[in-house]
């Protein structure tokens, strides 16, 4: 599987939400498991945003003479 890009990460969240709000059929363990799977796809963002403010501060600083 390719690696997913941020933006896909992202829908896929939006997905698994809307399973879990809207699906009241749903059972415990797929509950557990689209749970499970939003955390990783929180943190790999959360990750992801964090760098990208790392580098733009990286990018702004100005050069040291």
């Amino acid at each position: 599987m390719a690696k997913q890009t941020f933006e896909e990460k992202l829908n896929e969240l939006e997905d698994i939400l809307s399973k879990l709000e809207n699906n009241k059929d749903i059972s415990l363990d797929s509950s557990l498991s689209l749970y499970e799977r939003g955390i990783k796809l929180i943190r790999e963002c959360t990750k992801t945003i964090e760098d990208a403010q790392n580098k733009v501060k990286h990018i702004s600083e100005p050069e040291e003479k």
